[in-house]
């Protein structure tokens, strides 16, 4: 069977989430909530379908792929959004010379495809039929006759008109059309509390009340109450706290004493340090109380921020870093008093001076775009690249440097990288450790450097922090990092 997945919704109602995505892939549990239509259709026996785009289509396509992780194959067609049934069915009729199976793959239903068809084949007669939720149209028709299709076809949700045909009630199903903000933040509770039947949550049960999904770090001392749901990759501090019913998408960081509660936070999102989120959406830089509807833009990236914009949070951001910081630092008393000797040495009159870098945290200009936030910290006169840069581990104890990341440089000299292989850097956090922190050449030219900081940056990227902070501290015991350099140090600057 050829099935029609209409995901053009435009959806007025749920912006300005929807300036941002489709709303065919906002989340609900974990999973886009076209992936959920998908799934339906693969256990009612669907082998292909046509997937209708509108808004954000490029992305859509992107993520949906020809639905081979199905078994499934898709083809798209684009439309202006919202468009009407009979328009529709004006365009797409050489693709369907049969019977169609039309669904919204933007709407949320209980699992219901496979009932409506067994029920159908028993109503040989009718022309076309529609699926229905507590007595609600719930986007799922069945068109056999394609004079009825114009009339026939799911309306787009906000419309809320009966299609033309015969209704076939499916008993203890439910459906949520999504029409609000309010209505997204229902539906990802109702679905991590089971009241949709037979939806697939991804992740599994860890703890009673608690579902977390792929290569998440969840600490159970931080769910104080469930139901708390938790997609792939996301970081929980095990000093945040989780008062259910909580609702985390993938690739979500929640920072050390934050506390969420009655919550639903969206993918690529950052939870600061302290930051209270009751009641609430979070999209990024976005959040919505759903009691009042209150939006607000939060410009501060450390409390609310989108980690493709500020992926400082999810490497550095947490209290892991400032506390390897912190260990470093007890470790390396007794060499202060030998980096001030040494300083000595080297400039009597001034031992050290103050040196202005672009750090791990992240800040938005006057144009609104994310950038490094400057901190101000000092550096020795010696040469020797450990003793001379040894203040940095204050930097680091204070969250101004991640532990392992790019070379931190001044802000001039960070806002004058222009080369487009050379912005990857920008991506990864500025820190104590890195590949072109300590190159066993001394006078390794600046390209060289970049170089492996954007090596740095797509390893940070792929999840192998790890892998960079071996190597890192390898070279941190090298003789090169113990030895007097003549070159100098490619990221000097700042005030003297």
């Amino acid at each position: 069977m050829k099935a029609l997945l209409l995901a053009d919704r435009l959806g007025a109602g749920l912006s300005p989430f929807t300036e941002r995505t489709a709303v065919a892939l906002l989340p609900v549990a974990g999973k886009p909530l076209v992936f959920h239509a998908i799934e339906d259709l693969v256990q009612a026996g669907a082998k292909e379908a046509v997937v209708v785009v509108s808004a954000f289509a490029e992305e859509v396509e992107r993520v949906l792929g020809d639905g081979s992780r199905w078994g499934m194959k898709l083809d798209f067609v684009l439309s202006p959004g919202d468009e009407s049934s009979a328009s529709l069915a004006s365009r797409l009729g050489g693709r369907f010379p049969g019977e169609i199976l039309a669904v919204r793959g933007d709407v949320l239903r209980s699992p219901l495809l496979p009932a409506f068809l067994a029920r159908a084949a028993g109503r040989e007669g009718e022309s076309a039929l529609f699926a229905t939720a507590g007595g609600r149209p719930c986007g799922v028709s069945l068109v056999r006759d394609a004079a009825s299709r114009p009339s026939a076809l799911p309306a787009v949700p906000e419309r809320e008109p009966s299609p033309a045909g015969v209704a076939i009630e499916i008993d203890g199903a439910v459906y949520e059309p999504v029409l609000s903000l309010a209505d997204l933040h229902r539906a990802n509770v109702d679905a991590v509390s089971r009241r949709f039947p037979g939806l697939l949550v991804p992740g599994r049960e860890v703890a009673v009340g608690l579902v977390s999904g792929r290569r998440s770090r969840v600490p159970l001392r931080a769910v104080w109450q469930g139901p708390v749901f938790v997609g792939a990759r996301c970081s929980v501090d095990a000093q945040a706290e989780l008062l259910g019913p909580v609702v985390l998408s993938d690739d979500v960081v929640v920072d050390r004493r934050a506390t969420l509660s009655n919550a639903v936070v969206l993918p690529h999102s950052y939870v600061g340090e302290l930051v209270e989120v009751t009641n609430a959406l979070v999209f990024s830089d976005l959040l919505v109380r759903v009691d009042t509807g209150a939006v607000t833009r939060v410009t501060d990236a450390f409390l609310l921020s989108d980690l493709r914009d500020a992926p400082v949070a999810s490497a550095v951001g947490g209290a892991l870093s400032r506390l390897a910081g912190l260990g470093l630092m007890v470790l390396s008393l007794p060499l202060w008093p030998l980096a001030l000797a040494a300083s000595l040495v080297a400039r009597p009159s001034a031992p050290f001076r103050r040196v202005t870098l672009g750090g791990a945290r992240r800040e938005r200009n006057e144009t609104g775009a994310m950038g490094r936030k400057p901190f101000t910290t000092f550096e020795g006169a010696t040469a020797v690249p450990v003793l001379k840069h040894l203040p940095r581990l204050l930097a680091v104890v204070a969250g101004n440097l991640a532990l392992v990341g790019v070379s931190p440089l001044p802000p001039e000299v960070e806002a004058a990288l222009d080369e487009e292989w050379s912005t990857g850097r920008r991506e990864a956090p500025a820190g104590l450790l890195g590949p072109a922190q300590l190159l066993p050449d001394p006078g390794a030219p600046q390209e060289e450097r970049l170089l492996a900081d954007v090596f740095l940056a797509g390893s940070l990227r792929s999840g192998r922090p790890v892998s960079i902070l071996k190597p890192a501290l390898r070279s941190f015991f090298s003789r090169a990092a113990w030895s007097a350099r003549r070159g100098g140090d490619a990221e000097e600057g700042g005030e003297s």
